[in-house]
């Protein structure tokens, strides 16, 4: 399964991302495509869906710290 993140998401989160969906989507879209795509909503919310056809697997929540310098 190949896994593309969002841009907006930070680079230090996407490996506990990345371990929840390979956990939590266990077979390939009904489209038959095998790649997700992860997107952000409001910086808290992660949208797992099929990258070719945008079918959606599940929505978690996560908590993204904010540094501010």
């Amino acid at each position: 399964m190949k896994i593309t993140f969002d841009p907006d998401i930070p680079i230090d989160v996407q490996p506990q991302i990345e371990q929840l969906v390979r956990e939590t989507v266990q077979e390939k879209c009904s489209c038959g495509s095998d790649e997700i795509y992860v997107s952000i909503i409001d910086n808290k919310i992660i949208d797992v869906k099929c990258y070719d056809c945008g079918s959606s697997f599940f929505e978690a929540e996560i908590n993204i710290e904010e540094t501010e310098e």
